[in-house]
């Protein structure tokens, strides 16, 4: 009978209509391996205070998103560590959240938390606001965590810096392989970004530049994500004066993701900040090949499977997608070293958040 009690907690969801990304999509598989030993809860944001279940793990909604993006995102900050002051549980795993990564959960607890970095946001708030307050809290309080999660040697070296007493953990991210056999990326119709609308952070004003400036030579361009709204009429503006074939079709659901990605030549990841990419790894899974910026937290795609250029490079995005776009048998090569690759690496990454909860438990 399973009756040690793990929370996990992410202001994400796949609902969420401010800041719904892959996060959600990576929980769902994590409680689902670790629902095999122990009763998981996951904590996240809602409009209203709600409980479902979904199969063997409960979730639980906390009434914070009436308070709009910012304020929404402040006020789960204030209400985490309470739920943490007075719940029952025996483990608790921190999927950290903008704007300072950290809610403070090993503040209000003396039993164990795991800190969880989808991504360290301080870095990519400083940028933004150009102050330095917000990388430095993130370090601060990073050193309060005995366990930190990280999806790349980058970020692994970034905490291990400002926090030489906390275990780092690398465990990247894994998808389902498909359940049907792949098409092959030769016959592939489309370029896609698949991800949240945030244009700058993800690049997609860059990418449709390189659209602008070379629109003969490139496939055509399918863009599927959602936004909060104003990203989205930005990222509107920016098609209607693109002058390019782009199309934008919206969110889709995971049956429509594969769709897209079964048509598909390439996959691209124009983004300016990554932690590690769901979407790349989404694409390897499906044999696509991958064009991005070399970011190092991108650096663990195989040779062979993939465009790396110099960051934010408009140009050199341009030309790497036209390689893919006009040598069908290039593309065919690297769809097939991609998913091969996904295969391996998704089986061996399937268990070891439950690998490390045991060891922190037993």
């Amino acid at each position: 009978m399973k009756s040690r009690r793990v929370i996990i907690s992410i202001y994400d969801d796949e609902e969420n209509p401010y800041y719904a990304g892959g996060g959600p999509a990576v929980v769902r598989r994590v409680a689902s391996a670790l629902a095999q030993d122990y009763d998981v809860v996951v904590l996240t944001a809602g409009r209203r205070l709600a409980r479902r279940e979904a199969g063997a793990v409960t979730y639980v909604y906390l009434p914070v998103l009436l308070a709009g993006a910012r304020g929404s995102q402040l006020l789960w900050a204030l209400v985490l560590p309470f739920v943490a002051l007075f719940a029952s549980y025996a483990l608790w795993l921190e999927s950290f959240t903008p704007p300072f990564s950290s809610n403070l959960v090993p503040l209000f607890t003396r039993r164990p938390v795991i800190g969880v970095a989808q991504s360290l946001s301080g870095r990519v708030m400083a940028a933004r606001y150009r102050v330095n307050f917000p990388l430095r809290l993130e370090r601060l309080l990073l050193r309060r965590y005995r366990d930190v999660v990280v999806l790349n040697e980058y970020d692994a070296e970034v905490v291990r810096r400002c926090s030489p007493r906390t275990d780092v953990h690398v465990i990247t991210n894994w998808v389902e392989m498909p359940t049907t056999a792949v098409t092959d990326a030769k016959d592939g119709e489309y370029a896609v970004f698949l991800g949240r609308i945030d244009v700058r952070l993800k690049g997609l004003d860059l990418l449709l530049d390189a659209y602008r400036k070379h629109p003969e030579d490139l496939l055509p361009l399918v863009i599927a994500g959602a936004g909060p709204k104003p990203q989205e009429q930005s990222l509107a503006r920016l098609i209607e004066t693109c002058g390019a074939p782009v199309r934008w079709v919206g969110k889709v659901d995971d049956l429509g993701r594969t769709g897209l990605l079964d048509r598909a030549a390439l996959v691209v990841v124009p983004s300016r900040e990554e932690s590690f990419s769901l979407a790349a790894l989404e694409a390897l899974s499906h044999g696509r090949p991958v064009v991005h910026f070399d970011l190092p937290q991108l650096s663990w795609m195989p040779p062979g499977a993939h465009l790396s250029v110099p960051s934010f490079d408009v140009g050199a995005l341009a030309g790497a997608i036209a390689d893919y776009s006009r040598d069908p048998v290039r593309r065919s090569a690297a769809g097939h070293c991609a998913h091969d690759f996904a295969e391996n690496f998704n089986q061996r990454n399937r268990s070891r958040y439950l690998s490390l909860v045991r060891a922190r438990l037993s």
